[in-house]
């Protein structure tokens, strides 16, 4: 399996992945009455170093967070359908009860969103809501160095086959 594939896989699962925590931070600040503000700040966030923060879906605590609509510190089978549910609704904008093609990439363009203003606060190693060229580069900088095993400075269809580009 070439590295592009590999990384179109990868892709594909985080976005999947991406989903549920992007309904769970919608419906948090339903619940909360939260607006995002935009500039320096977004979905409560504020861009610092590297502007990481964890995920809502990920750890024990993002499923109560997400799920637990009453409030009670307890998840059930019916809050999360019922929670699933309203995500559903709030894309399907022809209220058939099911996502078109284009209804679902609504959804998933905003649950991108929320991964895409992620890897910007990580480019933006400075946190001041610009990402230069330079930051831009960094992650990248030193991936010939660490995946060359032949040491010729060169990545080719050769360190493919031998499993060099593999991550």
């Amino acid at each position: 399996m070439n590295l592009t594939i590999k990384i179109a896989i990868t892709g594909a699962l985080l976005a999947g992945m991406a989903v549920p925590a992007y309904a769970a931070k919608e419906m948090t600040n339903e619940k909360s009455g939260a607006k995002a503000e935009h500039g320096k700040q977004h979905h409560g966030r504020e861009f610092g170093k590297h502007g990481r923060h964890h995920n809502a879906m990920m750890g024990g605590h993002g499923i109560l967070m997400t799920f637990d609509t009453n409030g009670d510190g307890r998840v059930t089978q019916i809050e999360i359908d019922e929670y699933r549910g309203n995500s559903l609704a709030k894309f399907d904008t022809d209220g058939n009860g099911s996502l078109t093609l284009s209804e679902y990439e609504a959804l998933w363009l905003a649950a991108m969103r929320e991964k895409m203003v992620d890897r910007f606060q990580y480019l933006d190693a400075d946190g001041n809501a610009l990402v230069t060229t330079e930051e831009f580069k960094r992650p990248y900088a030193n991936m010939v160095r660490h995946m060359d095993k032949n040491g010729d400075g060169v990545l080719s269809r050769e360190h493919e086959k031998k499993g060099a580009l593999s991550r």
